[in-house]
């Protein structure tokens, strides 16, 4: 039986950078349990070190949809708190549409996105 972990060999880009969007991107995953409603079609994570967007793309902005992204915003918020230092600011852009290259959050870091059959 095995007692250490398994070896990882990362990339030549590998480094502080990728290891901070990791970072941001499991706490996001983490704090989206639950939060991903129908109306979702996509969720990215844009992690910069002054600031961190989740960016939502979203079939219809309606109170509950908007209701359940800036908790996710605000559980993300939490958990980074008590880890990060200086903590970066959290902020959520929501955008109605196609989650297609039109959407801000298409380029960045996906964590989530509705299969086009589900729509």
């Amino acid at each position: 039986m095995r007692h250490e972990p398994p070896e990882t060999t990362y990339g030549p880009d590998y480094g502080p950078r990728i290891e901070w969007e990791n970072g941001v991107l499991v706490q996001a995953l983490q704090a989206s349990q639950g939060r991903i409603g129908t109306a979702v079609r996509g969720l990215a994570v844009e992690a910069g070190y002054e600031r961190v967007v989740l960016h939502a793309c979203v079939s219809t902005d309606d109170a509950d949809t908007r209701e359940d992204m800036q908790e996710l915003v605000d559980d993300l918020e939490s958990a980074m708190d008590p880890i990060v230092d200086p903590m970066p600011s959290v902020e959520l852009h929501l955008q109605v549409g196609d989650a297609d290259p039109s959407w801000t959050g298409y380029h960045h870091r996906r964590l989530y996105l509705m299969h086009w059959r589900a729509r």
